[in-house]
């Protein structure tokens, strides 16, 4: 990066709980200007309020589903500050259903928040990064983006999507001095779990251990100084995407027998 940690501005989506309020404080403790958007104005505040913060990030209510939010977010961020020098498109929701459970309401829902609220988050931003010559996306992905779980076919659509995205958007950049990152958690303990919505009987999870937000943060702030191109967070991730180009009916006939019941 060409900005220096005490002069950055790092703008990350879904800021007010989970991975995005962990990685704002994160990018505070370094020194940057952190630009934290989410829907939640009192738990922004509250974020803001830190004492880890140290007066350094400033709350922006804005709504990745929603292009007029977005539009108007974009025009403030770049009316008091500047282009960012780091983007986190962290905002997401889940869904735990089959497909036959999924509605088409339910499913448009997912991709507006966890896609094209992705796009609401780079778009504005890209022609300035460019122009300056420097410019980090990092996007929260999920390893169900690169191998589709059974229960979440909605959920691993939409993660698949941000890696063709990037894969589509890396030429675009080519010699640009902007990069793009995807992170890849498998199962994170934070608010996200918590209020996913399900449809359906409860599955039985084969997880072997859960990330922190603190630790998926760390990564975040990790690969904010590097140019690499994704990280897999956990060895069981790591394994499961492994075995999945190597045997993938083998993976396909473990996930049925771990996480497919009978009706």
């Amino acid at each position: 990066m060409t900005a220096s940690p005490d002069t950055r501005v790092v703008l990350v989506t879904g800021a007010s709980a989970g991975i995005g309020r962990a990685a704002a404080l994160a990018f505070a403790k370094e020194g940057a200007t952190v630009l934290a958007v989410a829907r939640r104005k009192e738990l922004l505040e509250r974020l803001a309020a830190e004492p880890d913060a140290g007066g350094r990030i400033v709350p922006m209510v804005a709504d990745v589903a929603d292009g007029h939010s977005m539009d108007a977010l974009a025009a403030a961020v770049l009316a008091r500050y500047r282009t960012p020098d780091i983007l986190v498109a962290n905002a997401g929701i889940a869904l735990d259903a089959r497909m036959t459970e999924t509605s088409d309401a339910a499913l448009e829902e997912i991709l507006e928040v966890n896609v094209v609220g992705v796009f609401r988050t780079i778009r504005p931003f890209l022609r300035g990064m460019i122009a300056r010559g420097s410019g980090r996306i990092l996007v929260v992905s999920s390893i169900v983006g690169k191998r589709g779980t059974p229960g979440y076919t909605a959920y691993s659509a939409s993660k698949f999507a941000l890696h063709g995205m990037a894969e589509a958007l890396r030429p675009e950049l080519h010699g640009t001095g902007v990069t793009i990152g995807l992170i890849c958690p498998s199962s994170t303990l934070t608010e996200l779990d918590e209020m996913k919505r399900r449809v359906g009987p409860q599955r039985p999870s084969f997880r072997v251990a859960r990330h922190s937000a603190e630790s998926v943060a760390r990564a975040i702030v990790r690969m904010a100084r590097s140019e690499r191109r994704e990280v897999i967070l956990s060895a069981e991730a790591k394994l499961m995407n492994w075995g999945n180009h190597v045997a993938p009916g083998l993976v396909d006939w473990i996930l049925a027998k771990a996480l497919v019941k009978p009706r």
